[in-house]
């Protein structure tokens, strides 16, 4: 309706000019799935941008994009290396593939307690391992910050002949700055996913996909996005892509050189505020040093704590928390007085009795005990137990806290005591969980027969 016949209340929320830009695909706007003029040429000059061969909007965020990349390369039966700490969207590829995942470990950030990329020697130990498999996947950077050593990875997986597939939903901006970490598409990778909504200007829900090299056929790609995209795209999201490709292929050196001295400064002042730890390249040699993630939990703070601290004393919302941690995203938008806010704040949290113990990651995510493929857990015989009653079962529903998105368990998976003391602990603390049917967590759904 382009915003004619609109209550009152919609028009004065979004503006009629915004209501009116959401059409259908008339002729003259093209067609996401078969694109022939504007739009066509809207992907070539981001393809341009970004140094791809090919690049595709997607308007179901960077999850689509995960979805996609596994369905074009993977089937049933066939395996595909991915590291266990991936977001839950790969994991429901795993599922809708059916391939066979081999799980690779993540290192851990000892003191921040947060998973780092996975490292060449582990992914070159599995494809010693397991010379069928399919593709290789990975993800940098995490939502911490930390980039993967993607030559390496990249190489590894050409040496092999093999797809590489990369979730870099979180460095969209790489490219345009030589003081970021290196982007897995200037190396190689033969397909990337970035979401130009987390850093860049693009609406929410509007993400890229990147193509290089031959060993992906782009018509197989084509086909499954034909799937899982709207037949209806938001004419708006396809706008603030386009948009953010301008903007970030203009500016996006100066822009970022911005947010990287914004960040830098902040961080030297955190670093004189007692009882404030904040991750950084000290620890970390490919770290996006626009991102800032800090923890107080020597100030009695969880993650989840201090992120309702900041919004409800300080008016100060960050990007995302965790059971430690949280997050701040540094970009081009803000100015010297927010980062100056942030630290001010930090500076004058009152010290106060804080949790007797929170589990680490070492503790609940060594790679649980794969008895099914994802696949079969999810789409067998189940039933519905007593969260007590888990130990031992195998899980049949994904359990992802969130943010940032990477499941603790996945359907296959087998129970231990460990998933279900962090389970409680987490939802003590006010850590959201996506997925189990009972989002009280007292009951968890499992395959019918016991191990």
């Amino acid at each position: 309706m382009q915003g004619r016949g609109a209550p009152e209340d919609l028009r004065a929320l979004l503006g009629m000019p915004a209501l009116a830009a959401d059409t259908t695909q008339v002729l003259d706007l093209d067609d996401i799935h078969r694109p022939r003029t504007a739009l066509k040429a809207a992907m070539e000059l981001a393809a341009r941008a970004w140094g791809a061969e090919r690049t595709w909007f997607l308007i179901n965020g960077s999850s689509c994009g995960n979805l996609a990349m596994i369905l074009a390369t993977v089937g049933p039966g066939q395996e595909i290396l991915v590291p266990r700490a991936a977001h839950r969207s790969v994991h429901g590829a795993l599922v809708l593939s059916g391939a066979r995942p081999v799980y690779l470990e993540s290192p851990l950030d000892d003191e921040m307690d947060v998973h780092n990329p996975v490292e060449p020697e582990a992914l070159a130990r599995a494809l010693e391992a397991h010379p069928q498999a399919r593709a290789v996947f990975f993800t940098s950077v995490t939502p911490y910050g930390v980039a993967a050593a993607v030559e390496d990875l990249v190489a590894l997986g050409r040496e092999r002949d093999l797809p590489v597939l990369v979730d870099e939903a979180w460095g969209p901006h790489l490219v345009f700055h030589p003081d970021l970490p290196t982007s897995a598409l200037t190396v190689g990778a033969d397909l990337v996913v970035h979401s130009a909504h987390k850093l860049l200007s693009a609406l929410s829900q509007a993400s890229l996909m990147h193509q290089s090299g031959h060993r992906v056929d782009p018509a197989r790609v084509e086909l499954v996005l034909r799937m899982l995209q709207s037949t209806s795209p938001n004419c708006l999201l396809v706008a603030s892509l386009d948009s953010a490709r301008r903007q970030v292929a203009l500016q996006g050196t100066r822009d970022w050189q911005y947010a990287l001295d914004l960040a830098g400064a902040a961080r030297e002042a955190l670093a004189r505020v007692p009882g404030v730890r904040s991750l950084g390249t000290d620890r970390c040699a490919r770290y996006d040093r626009t991102r800032l993630v800090v923890s107080a939990l020597e100030l009695g703070y969880t993650g989840v704590d201090l992120e309702r601290h900041l919004r409800d004393h300080e008016a100060i919302q960050v990007e995302m928390s965790d059971l430690r941690n949280i997050v701040v995203l540094v970009t081009p938008a803000h100015q010297s007085q927010d980062l100056e806010r942030l630290v001010g704040a930090l500076a004058r949290l009152p010290r106060r009795e804080g949790p007797a113990r929170i589990p680490s990651l070492a503790e609940t995510f060594p790679i649980p005990e794969q008895a099914m493929t994802p696949r079969e857990a999810f789409y067998g015989s189940t039933c519905v137990i007593p969260i007590g009653q888990a130990p031992g079962r195998i899980c049949a529903e994904f359990l992802t806290p969130y943010p940032p998105g990477i499941p603790l368990l996945c359907p296959g998976e087998v129970f231990c005591a460990a998933h279900v003391d962090h389970l409680n602990r987490a939802l003590a603390a006010g850590i959201p969980w996506e997925g189990p049917a009972d989002p009280t967590l007292q009951t968890v759904r499992v395959v019918v027969d016991p191990l």
